[in-house]
């Protein structure tokens, strides 16, 4: 199985994991992991370190971050050539979403890409579909 660690800013990592758990009954094996900007670099990077081999049960961690260039994204990089993992940076409660259900299904790389290509699939704009909703048919 692959390991998964998320790690944002402030509680945003717990309120996804909270709202993952909330919708489904099986939430897999995640970590949730804040970034406290009060806490120094060095500390913040051997806390994202011990969270990744923590999670890792030798398939590697799929390692989920809020923003790319922001603080956790960056201390996961600086990991990505120690370990075993691969990095999801923007990551969306879909995305999240699929990924409990993937967990088992497959290797690292392949897992994190199939969720990269699904969480670029499912950002919509609602208002593409009420306008479908209500477009006259043309026959």
């Amino acid at each position: 199985m692959v390991g998964m660690v998320i790690c944002a800013h402030g509680n945003l990592a717990h309120e996804f994991l909270s709202a993952v758990k909330f919708i489904t009954e099986n939430a897999g094996s995640i970590t949730a992991l804040p970034v406290d900007h009060n806490v120094d670099s060095a500390r913040a990077r051997a806390d994202v370190k011990e969270a990744i081999l923590s999670a890792d049960e030798g398939n590697g961690v799929l390692v989920f971050t809020d923003l790319y260039g922001g603080t956790p994204s960056n201390i996961c990089i600086s990991l990505q050539g120690e370990l075993k993992m691969e990095i999801i940076a923007g990551v969306n409660l879909p995305i999240l979403l699929k990924a409990v259900s993937l967990q088992k299904a497959g290797d690292l790389e392949t897992i994190a890409r199939k969720l990269r290509d699904y969480g670029r699939e499912n950002i919509y704009l609602a208002s593409d579909f009420l306008k479908k909703k209500n477009a006259p048919d043309v026959a």
